[in-house]
């Protein structure tokens, strides 16, 4: 027998997120699990190491067409780590990254946002306990002084931490609004300036969709 989709299913908007680490992925499916009322359809892609050109092209020619909205979440020490890699006469990655910033912004700046965290997302759990500029050279360090904050001194890049035991968005949901208001005192990021510590993960709950379930 086949079940008719509820209207209101049918009209929920489908927004996707981008990223090649895990934690992100983590994080956004304990944020739908826990908000099932939400007005979308959330689907995180790419939990796998991938390259950036490849994330830039399954955003061009995979998911633009069958997404409301895509965030293309960005740890931008992975980039710098990556530049200081590259070999004599490869395009530095930060510049790479940059030419497809400037693109999006250019070409697909109507439902595609890029959202960057520098370093790290660990900089955004951190912002939910403290008000911090503080420049951290890189993920490491932030998680050093992330598990100095108790819901955090167990802190673990693994599914154990995330989903399976503590659940990231429970341990963090209480202090999501701190969060948001601490990070958007940070301005957004400047290629300029790339060791300025910045987390723009406030732009996803500053979606019109998204805004009113977090008031």
């Amino acid at each position: 027998m086949n079940r008719r989709i509820p209207n209101h299913l049918k009209s929920r908007k489908r927004y996707a997120i981008i990223g090649d680490g895990e934690c992100e992925i983590w994080y956004f499916q304990m944020l739908k699990k826990h908000n099932p009322s939400l007005p979308i359809n959330i689907e995180p892609k790419l939990a796998v190491k991938t390259t950036l050109e490849n994330q830039f092209k399954k955003i061009k020619q995979e998911f633009y067409d069958s997404y409301d909205k895509i965030f293309w979440i960005v740890d931008y020490d992975v980039i710098l780590d990556q530049t200081k890699k590259c070999k004599k006469g490869d395009k530095p990655r930060n510049q790479e990254f940059k030419e497809y910033f400037d693109e999006i912004i250019k070409y697909f700046n109507d439902k595609v946002i890029v959202i960057i965290n520098n370093p790290c997302l660990e900089f955004w759990f951190l912002l939910h306990h403290q008000e911090t500029s503080r420049s951290f050279s890189n993920c490491g360090q932030t998680e050093k002084y992330l598990k100095k904050i108790k819901d955090f001194q167990k802190f673990e890049k693994k599914s154990d931490f995330f989903i399976k035991g503590i659940d990231i968005f429970k341990l963090t949901e209480k202090n999501l609004k701190t969060a948001i208001a601490n990070s958007k005192k940070l301005g957004d990021f400047d290629f300029k300036n790339p060791t300025k510590s910045v987390c723009e993960m406030w732009k996803f709950f500053e979606d019109k969709n998204i805004k009113s379930t977090f008031k």
